[in-house]
């Protein structure tokens, strides 16, 4: 497996790219067509940087990175591995070459947000508002792996909430890491 910037890969690689975005995000529910999830991947490497992890011309997984706050935080958007290759070190690998490319282009800090649509965490279906620090100091993950987990375990923190961000009961988890700092 390689590491390589998709804005340099073959049209067909960036295919690839396009149509994970479409098969693989199934909870929480990705880019609902191709033509969407193309638009994503121009726009990433248009606005920022993407990453793939490629083996034998197959994109085994890619990462983007956004620049926020003049580029002293920087966006993991998005993170997708193939289902019949996950939890075999491609999400972290990508993960520390999305990191590392933000350092060096001058970020202090990668943010994400990961969703829960799917009722995936304790977060979901619960009025947020009344306790906000409350519900955040307590997420848990409800028993089918929610993202979040895998984030914490590369250092990441719950920096925030969007409650609601996608319907009733369906908030954004934020989630933030220092970079840069030994």
């Amino acid at each position: 497996m390689q590491i390589v910037d998709l804005e340099e890969q073959p049209a067909g690689i960036r295919e690839q790219a396009a149509r994970m975005l479409v098969d693989e995000f199934v909870e929480p529910r990705g880019w609902p067509a191709i033509e969407k999830a193309r638009e994503e991947v121009v726009a990433v490497i248009r606005d920022g940087f993407a990453r793939a992890a490629v083996e034998d011309d197959l994109v085994l997984g890619w990462i983007g990175g956004l620049p926020e706050y003049h580029g002293r935080v920087w966006e993991l958007h998005p993170l997708v591995v193939r289902s019949d290759r996950r939890r075999r070190g491609i999400g972290r690998a990508l993960v520390a070459s999305f990191e590392q490319e933000a350092a060096r282009r001058g970020a202090l800090t990668a943010t994400l947000g990961t969703d829960d649509d799917s009722a995936m965490t304790s977060l979901a279906h619960t009025r947020l508002y009344d306790d906000l620090p409350r519900h955040i100091t307590g997420l848990r993950d409800l028993g089918r792996s929610h993202p979040f987990l895998f984030y914490r375990k590369l250092g990441y923190v719950v920096t925030g909430v969007m409650p609601d961000a996608n319907g009733r009961g369906k908030p954004d988890i934020y989630m933030s890491k220092a970079l840069g700092e030994e």
